[in-house]
């Protein structure tokens, strides 16, 4: 299905307003893209793909927030989880203990990644070729009609989440295991797009968001 199809049947059908954001993971910094020139969270980062429509991809070296490195394989391993003054710094958690204990949870529910990979590609969907996941955001209802029409064509339930990062709960289970998730979001993501009271986020692979619409009318 063809991005511009894809858009004009959320927006259009479904009333989604803000563009779909791509992720495509790369095992080498790509050669026609942009490096992004900062250092960020990757929720703020995705943001400015919205904002300014930006096409660019991120390395290790560009996050501030690690819990963006493990839900996009820059560091599987966590390798770089900081003591209790860098956690505290960017108010993840109060203390590593905290984290440490969150990540324990996560790292039962969500796949870790066997590999790590050097790149990450964001920008809007149909700028980034073949992504491993798309990101979206709707209401409540509108999250409700995609969910309910990919449950509908396949007998899969979809899975939500809330509490710790939303890339680190949803990005692995799109970009490892192939299923689409949601959540209510955390602080930082929130803030980062701006997200109205009534906003959730979507996290799919792009076959699955196409089961999704395909299957709108039927399951509606």
């Amino acid at each position: 299905m063809r991005a511009d199809t894809i858009q004009t049947l959320l927006h259009g059908k479904l009333g989604i307003k803000k563009s779909v954001i791509a992720l495509k993971l790369a095992r080498q910094e790509p050669a026609a893209i942009e490096k992004y020139s900062d250092m960020n969270n990757i929720c703020y980062m995705m943001a400015e793909v919205l904002e300014e429509n930006k096409v660019f991809y991120t390395t290790l070296e560009n996050h501030v927030c690690l819990l963006g490195c493990a839900a996009t394989g820059l560091d599987p391993a966590l390798s770089l989880m900081g003591d209790d003054e860098h956690t505290a710094s960017i108010n993840i958690f109060p203390t590593e203990e905290i984290q440490q204990r969150a990540e324990a949870q996560a790292a039962a529910l969500f796949p870790k990644y066997a590999a790590a990979y050097k790149a990450v590609i964001i920008g809007r969907l149909g700028s980034v070729e073949d992504p491993d996941a798309l990101i979206l955001f709707g209401t409540p209802e509108q999250v409700h009609h995609l969910t309910r029409a990919y449950c509908y064509a396949t007998g899969t339930i979809i899975r939500g989440f809330a509490g710790m990062g939303v890339c680190r709960m949803l990005l692995p289970l799109a970009c490892i295991d192939g299923e689409p998730a949601f959540s209510i979001s955390d602080r930082a993501w929130r803030r980062a797009f701006n997200l109205a009271p009534d906003e959730l986020t979507l996290v799919t692979p792009p076959e699955k968001l196409e089961v999704m619409l395909e299957n709108l009318e039927q399951s509606w």
